[in-house]
């Protein structure tokens, strides 16, 4: 019999590093996905740039040739030391070992503009990426690779829509690029990969309408199965043929099913059951 054989040590990963499958550690290793993701970052000159998860480098030494600044987050210790070593000839990147959900990027550039182009962890990349877009202080774009599952749910179009394709949608216009096999990866995760670009608008997190879409999606997308003016009224506890009224006047059919209503959709019925006082009462976000 043959011996078995080791996958070797990624360049840039320091000896004896083992990946932690509770944080998502999938460190991207095939360089000409690396540049294809630069690439289609379509930086500005001088663009400032977070890079959120950077692992071994391979994304991070290739970004540090195009940006004006860039700071490259990185969550475990053993990897953000080697990263510093290897990036130690590029003056324009900072290594910041935390955890990205905890630091303030405001400061990290002055708060002038950025971007982010990042292979995200797959354990945090959902809530990041819907935390970058509605905050204040958002990134221009965003050029980042997620599960393939959460990617088109990001990216869907009416008739395979959900909650969080309503929630970065209403804050930014969302496009899949391309799909990345397990093989790009160390260690290779049991799934596929999608890389999106992302770019941001100016709508305010707090925006009447929005919160109001919001709202209804999540009571909608509880019960996606169901039609829309059974979910929603099961969760707004109304009769359904309040609801079935409200919908009619906005020019939206009560008897589809929440998938297949589009963002314009959304709107129009957060305006009309705004208008029937959905959001006065406190517990409602």
């Amino acid at each position: 019999m043959g011996r078995f054989r080791r996958r070797p040590r990624p360049e840039g990963v320091p000896r004896g590093f083992r990946p932690n499958r509770w944080r998502g550690q999938n460190l991207l290793l095939d360089q000409s996905i690396a540049d294809r993701i630069v690439g289609d970052a379509d930086l500005p000159p001088g663009a400032n740039v977070l890079e959120i998860g950077a692992g071994s480098g391979v994304l991070t030494n290739r970004l540090a040739r195009v940006a004006g600044s860039l700071a490259a987050v990185e969550v475990d210790y053993e990897l953000a030391a080697a990263l510093r070593d290897t990036t130690k000839k590029f003056d324009n990147v900072k290594v910041i070992r935390a955890d990205a959900r905890e630091i303030d990027v405001p400061l990290l550039f002055e708060g002038a503009p950025f971007h982010v182009v990042a292979n995200l962890p797959y354990s945090v990349g959902t809530p990041l990426t819907v935390d970058l877009v509605r905050d204040e202080y958002r990134p221009l774009t965003l050029t980042v690779m997620l599960q393939l599952e959460v990617a088109d749910r990001m990216c869907a179009w009416p008739g395979d829509m959900a909650l969080l394709s309503v929630l970065v949608q209403s804050f930014a216009a969302a496009r899949k690029l391309f799909e990345v096999p397990p093989k790009a990866f160390w260690p290779r995760p049991k799934v596929h990969s999608a890389v999106v670009r992302l770019v941001t608008n100016e709508v305010e997190a707090d925006d009447t309408l929005v919160k109001a879409a919001v709202f209804l999606a999540r009571l909608g997308f509880a019960s996606r199965r169901k039609m829309l003016h059974n979910s929603l009224a099961g969760g707004l506890r109304w009769e359904s043929e309040r609801v079935t009224d409200t919908c009619r006047r906005a020019g939206v059919e009560s008897s589809i099913r929440p998938e297949e209503l589009g963002l314009d959709e959304w709107k129009k019925l957060a305006e009309a059951f705004v208008a029937e006082g959905i959001l006065e009462r406190p517990d409602r976000e």
